[in-house]
């Protein structure tokens, strides 16, 4: 997926709850996101510092 297209996806679920502020963001395996990182052209969301 592009970064633009997750991007787009992210606006989209932040526009539909009522509070975007006051929700978390976590991975699939239920780990909660840390940082994103850039790196040779791909992001990674991680769960580590």
């Amino acid at each position: 997926m592009k970064l633009v297209e997750f991007i787009e996806h992210l606006n989209t679920i932040s526009l539909e709850v009522e509070n975007p502020d006051e929700v978390f963001v976590e991975m699939a395996d239920c780990m909660p996101v840390v940082k994103p990182a850039f790196k040779d052209g791909v992001v990674f969301i991680t769960d580590t510092k």
